[in-house]
């Protein structure tokens, strides 16, 4: 390809980018506070991505989420995964969310996905357990799709491509649960 075909490759592939609609899904209407992860990013062509249910979505219910597709999980830390959530939007403070609903032994992820019935798209070691979570609540298994470090996968006409990134993804041992997990806390 030339020099011209690579950068109107480029060109439209940006023109294509920018029509990606960004929402944040804050504790808060109108901010994105420090404890905030959630975001939805909409395709074009109609495709709703939930990324890092966090704590601050509402569970399944909340009204700002509307039809999700795929769920996208970073890691699984409990304020990416969701291991709590608000009762609804609004509930605290920026400063001090109300996270009081507990979503253990599943996830905040976890329980989105079944009522969503969306796709769950993770790598590493997290397919396994989604799919566990979701098999035991009755849910199809294979809606936990795994995507390969440094790799892509094709989900609903979206392809979703990871890096590599410099954090640890430990899972909390309150998802674990009996004495296996009381003896790693």
């Amino acid at each position: 390809m030339t020099l011209v075909g690579c950068t109107a490759a480029l060109i439209a592939q940006v023109a294509l980018a920018a029509n990606v609609k960004v929402t944040p899904l804050g504790g808060q209407d109108g901010e994105f506070c420090p404890q905030d992860r959630a975001l939805i990013f909409e395709d074009p062509n109609g495709t709703r991505i939930l990324y890092d249910a966090g704590r601050t979505v509402a569970g399944p219910n909340d009204p700002r989420l509307g039809k999700i597709d795929i769920i996208l999980v970073s890691h699984m830390h409990g304020d990416h995964v969701g291991n709590a959530h608000n009762k609804e939007p609004n509930s605290g403070s920026c400063a001090n969310p109300d996270v009081s609903v507990s979503a253990l032994p599943n996830s905040n992820t976890a329980n989105i996905a079944l009522a969503k019935k969306a796709k769950i798209v993770t790598g590493s070691e997290m397919p396994p357990f989604f799919a566990g979570r979701l098999k035991a609540n009755g849910g199809d298994p294979r809606d936990s799709i795994l995507a390969r470090f440094g790799a892509s996968v094709k989900v609903g006409g979206v392809t979703i491509a990871t890096v590599t990134a410099l954090h640890s993804n430990g899972l909390d041992p309150d998802y674990i649960g009996g004495e296996l997990g009381k003896s790693m806390k």
